[in-house]
């Protein structure tokens, strides 16, 4: 069973995912942790829980996503795992750079758990969902909102590729899986399909 805790962090209010499993083994995606009190948050919530970090994953590089990073890296001694075309990026506040990266079709497994890397370009060129087909979910990072997309005027954004990333990819998943974006609340794909003003 995958737990999720949701962390809501820094100036622009981005959320931060720690799952894990019954193993007690977890992940962390998209850690924008910045202000102290915030990382002692995520390690008192980690030491509290009895969790072990396995895995810090980006869904992209921009720099609310990753702040958190370099904290991460100094406590846990694990460096960031995310898509080599967000690579060149400027602008990458807290960046740790990875020793190896994800591309489209990767698994990536903790505990008893197996997420699948799917690449879902436009917000950013090496933008990457991670899907869990056994907990029925999926982490979206900024390329899908509820009820809206992700920016594409920031560096080497396109918006007819997010959209063909969210109707192609995105959309191909079950209609009951839920969807955990970057912002705001969670949705699932069926409500996105039906009725997100931009993709559906």
């Amino acid at each position: 069973m995958l737990n999720i805790k949701i962390f809501v962090v820094n100036q622009v209010r981005e959320n931060t995912y720690l799952i894990w499993d019954e193993t007690r083994e977890a992940a962390i995606i998209d850690c924008g942790a910045y202000y102290d009190e915030e990382k002692t948050e995520i390690v008192k919530f980690i030491k509290d829980n009895n969790l072990t970090l396995k895995r810090i994953l980006n869904t992209h590089l921009h720099f609310d996503h990753i702040m958190g990073n370099a904290f991460l890296f100094k406590t846990y001694g694990i460096k960031p795992e995310y898509n080599a075309e967000d690579e060149e990026m400027p602008f990458k506040s807290g960046h740790v750079k990875a020793e190896h990266y994800l591309s489209d079709g990767d698994e990536i497994r903790f505990g008893n758990t197996v997420l699948k890397a799917i690449a879902t370009p436009g917000h950013s060129p090496g933008s990457l969902s991670f899907y869990c087909a056994d907990a029925g979910c999926v982490f979206t990072g900024d390329a899908l909102f509820h009820l809206d997309i992700g920016r594409t005027d920031l560096w080497k954004g396109d918006y007819e590729e997010l959209l063909r990333s969210i109707r192609t990819r995105l959309f191909a998943l079950p209609e009951t899986t839920v969807v955990y974006p970057g912002h705001e609340e969670s949705s699932t794909i069926g409500v996105e399909k039906r009725e997100n003003p931009h993709a559906a």
